[in-house]
């Protein structure tokens, strides 16, 4: 059964699973060796950020926004008694995760994570707003006498996982915790593992829900007959799956898809979560590489599974709840883990001689692809990029007052600043005092023109010309002192005595930037007499007050520099800028990148 044509489209969008990135693992496996700890000690974990790195295409893999997406779906099949639980139970507990109260809720909420339900199959439709509704069909057909679904519906459901995880992963999502709900689905999972994995019912149905050996042996029966029904074609995956498979399974498989053709690790839940991983890594044979097996269920079919996939679980723990709850136990120790990686020191941090480097090790081998930068999806880089060259000297301000929310973030932004040895020398003095303002604004005029004489002719002229601050427009005035002696002997400061105003510098370069993604225009003012500023702030004269800086709203963004604008200057090119390891070597930028450092450009 060929792929059906509206999936096919949909699946050709997605960018393929690659395989795993072998150099990050070696420069993982690197790393490991190389903290202050014995070789191995950390058994399966270390294997686990191994495999992370891999998958990330970083020696060190980084777990900073993971999220859960749920579906739910009903099985037709249920009618013969193969769970304990009504059929309704499913749409209730659907919106219970929604609602906070389920198990699956608790442990998203304790780890700050987002939860996302996706009702793709349900026979009564989930009406909680917190449930997606996806709408393809009220639950699958009865896999003992009919298929479960058509293949347009297979491939609606499978559409709807590639949507939702994509949608996770383009929101920021770097790893996907993935689990079902469903009555029934036991049995359609073992089905369709017994047709894959090519093994007889009773290797593969299990109690569920937790049905009676009587119940069980019915089981066995229906899902023997529902694999016999679909015998013929149990080499084509499309028809496997429409014959004895369910909506969540295949929305499942989309999501696994999405998410590894982006590099995001996939923590797999219980028997569902595997089935539909061996069923999607038919189409793309990598996928397994991408998936973490929380832990091993007592349902029979989830070890032949693990095995065929081969995956090891982290724990056994019995655990057979589902709703993505044995993941969502484990994701904190893969988070640790990770952690151990990023912030344990190596014995050269430390000082320490490594007793596990008898010999030298070969240097790594270059990756053959680009690092991927670790915590900012596509769009939030190129809105870094954004603020960087659509920032401007605004000198026209508007009188409104800036939010005061926006203001305190914009400040935070510059105390978030980076300081040599921790320094932070900078301090923040906010006026929206109007005579004091003025005050100022008078100081910084009577600078302009004596600078004037600083230039002769036409130039002088042009410079008077010029608005070159906007201290008497601007609602507020922030001057950024420097204190020379913050910290003592700091590091850094013993060997360069300026880094205290190379710290504050960047205090600046940081409020410039979070001001222009507020829409808050700023102008710095470079016309005053430090001692006459001292004098109208009250500062002590052990500080250096370094920067004068309107900020406002402003009536337009130019496109262009002002000082550019009116030909009084114009950028230097990047290429004129920058020397390669020497001062009279030039560098050249390869001719396919973008000149400006922007994404798009």
């Amino acid at each position: 059964m060929p792929i059906p044509e509206g999936l096919s489209a949909v699946l050709s969008q997605l960018p393929p699973v690659p395989p795993l990135d072998v150099v990050s693992q070696d420069r993982a496996q690197r790393r490991l060796a190389d903290l202050i700890k014995p070789l191995g000690s950390l058994g399966r974990l270390e294997q686990l950020v191994v495999q992370l790195a891999g998958i990330e295409g970083r020696p060190v893999p980084s777990v900073a926004r993971p999220a859960a997406l749920l579906f739910a779906g009903d099985h037709g099949v249920s009618r013969h008694h193969v769970s304990r639980y009504d059929p309704d139970v499913t749409e209730q507990m659907a919106t219970a995760i929604a609602m906070g109260g389920a198990v699956s809720s608790v442990l998203a909420r304790s780890q700050s994570l987002p939860l996302q339900v996706v009702d793709v199959g349900l026979f009564r439709p989930a009406r909680h707003p917190g449930v997606v509704r996806a709408g393809i069909r009220a639950g699958t057909g009865d896999i003992r006498t009919e298929a479960a679904m058509r293949p347009a519906e297979a491939a609606a459901a499978v559409e709807a996982g590639v949507r939702a995880a994509a949608a996770l992963v383009e929101g920021g999502a770097d790893l996907l915790v993935l689990g079902e709900m469903g009555i029934g689905n036991t049995t359609a999972t073992a089905a369709l593992a017994a047709a894959l994995l090519g093994v007889p019912a009773e290797r593969t149905v299990g109690p569920g829900t937790g049905i009676g050996p009587q119940d069980q042996a019915s089981k066995v029966r229906v899902v023997a007959e529902a694999v016999a029904r679909q015998a013929g074609v149990a080499q084509d995956p499309w028809a496997v799956l429409t014959h004895v498979g369910g909506l969540e399974i295949a929305a499942l498989a989309g999501a696994m898809l999405a998410a590894a053709g982006q590099r995001v690790p996939i923590v797999l839940d219980g028997v569902t979560t595997a089935v539909a991983a061996l069923w999607a890594s038919q189409l793309a044979p990598a996928l397994p590489g991408y998936c973490v097996a929380s832990h091993r269920s007592p349902e029979p079919a989830h070890a032949l599974l693990l095995a065929r996939l081969g995956l090891e679980p982290l724990v056994d723990w019995q655990m057979r709840l589902g709703e993505g709850s044995g993941a969502l136990m484990l994701l904190p120790i893969i988070r640790q883990a990770v952690a151990v990686m990023q912030e344990t020191a190596t014995f050269a941090d430390a000082r320490v001689a490594n007793p596990h480097a008898a010999e030298p090790a070969p240097p790594p081998a270059p990756s053959p692809r680009a690092p991927v930068a670790p915590d900012f999806t596509e769009a939030e880089r190129a809105a870094v990029y954004k603020a960087i060259h659509v920032r401007r000297d605004i000198r026209s301000f508007l009188p409104d007052p800036i939010d005061p929310a926006a203001l305190r973030r914009i400040l935070a932004a510059a105390h978030a600043g980076p300081s040599v040895g921790l320094m932070q020398p900078w301090n923040f003095i906010v006026v929206d005092d109007g005579p004091t303002r003025q005050a100022l604004a008078a100081l910084a005029e009577a600078e302009r023109i004596r600078a004037a004489d600083n230039y002769g002719g036409m130039r002088r002229d042009q410079y008077l010309r010029l608005k070159v601050e906007g201290l008497a427009d601007a609602p507020c005035t922030v001057a950024i002192t420097n204190d020379p002696a913050r910290g003592g002997v700091v590091l850094g400061r013993n060997t360069i005595p300026e880094t205290d105003l190379m710290s504050t510098a960047c205090a600046i370069e940081n409020l410039w930037l979070a001001a222009r993604a507020e829409g808050v225009g700023v102008g710095w003012v470079s016309f005053y007499q430090k001692a006459d500023v001292r004098a109208v702030l009250g500062i002590p004269d052990a500080i250096d007050p370094v920067a004068l800086l309107c900020l406002g709203y402003t009536a337009h963004f130019p496109d262009q520099p002002l000082l550019e604008r009116v030909a009084w200057a114009h950028r230097r090119p990047l290429d004129g800028a920058v020397y390669h390891n020497r001062w009279d070597q030039p560098w050249r930028a390869p001719t396919d990148a973008a000149e400006d450092g922007s994404p798009d450009a």
